[in-house]
């Protein structure tokens, strides 16, 4: 017979527990107040917990910040790849959805948008590196306009020999090694686009205009599109 699954003790379980709490309480905090409010000593006392408390969990505020991002990147990730779900939907409906589950992320979590892509202080990092957990949908996406372009009138260049290469190393450390360069433009440009716009709607920009910023968007989305395909000569 097989052995029976293990099962957590007390112990563990409120250990889980606890993090789970420390994770919400601290989202909670900076959904409220913004990421500079948060500290071990505010969330300890949100918690009614201590001090020491707190650190036997995360040994620093960069510790639990660090979490924190990852946490937001992974909530991020998933609201976009759930978005993209469903076999029946053309790549370009595909595309929308995903561009489109990326600004709604951000919109309701403005702050913690800000936490990902603004500027860090002490050790939290800037940049996970090569390898991010949004590389999951940027490949969903790339593969989405791979399978938009025409393929028996697009040779897959951008039409730069050197930012072929350029795209073409881009596409590799993504462990994406058969994208063309061209799809792999299009990807960038929309994925820069589209953080542009939010980015500035975040900041009220558009608050006062009379614009349709999803739109906007869905109009850069279809331009990178028609660029997968060269013009007729």
């Amino acid at each position: 017979m097989a052995d029976d699954p293990q099962v957590m003790n007390r112990r563990e379980r409120l250990r889980v527990q606890t993090l789970q709490e420390i994770e919400d309480t601290s989202f909670a905090i900076i959904d409220a107040d913004g990421v500079h409010a948060l500290s071990i000593a505010a969330l300890a006392r949100s918690m009614a917990m201590s001090a020491p408390a707190v650190y036997r969990y995360f040994p620093s505020r960069d510790a639990l910040l660090t979490q924190l991002i990852t946490r937001s990147y992974e909530q991020l990730a998933a609201a976009m790849l759930e978005a993209a779900e469903g076999g029946r939907r053309t790549p370009r409906v595909r595309v929308r959805l995903i561009v489109a589950a990326y600004r709604d992320w951000a919109l309701r979590h403005r702050r913690r948008y800000g936490m990902l892509f603004g500027q860090r202080t002490g050790g939290v990092p800037g940049d996970a590196g090569p390898q991010t957990p949004l590389d999951q949908p940027m490949a969903l996406l790339v593969g989405l306009l791979e399978a938009v372009a025409d393929t028996a009138s697009a040779a897959g260049s951008s039409g730069d020999r050197t930012l072929d290469g350029q795209l073409r190393e881009w596409a590799r450390a993504r462990e994406l090694p058969g994208t063309t360069p061209r799809a792999a433009r299009a990807a960038i440009v929309i994925w820069t686009r589209v953080h542009g716009i939010v980015s500035l709607e975040l900041t009220g920009l558009f608050d006062n205009n009379a614009v349709d910023v999803q739109r906007l968007i869905d109009q850069e989305v279809d331009n990178a599109i028609r660029s997968l395909t060269p013009p007729t000569p």
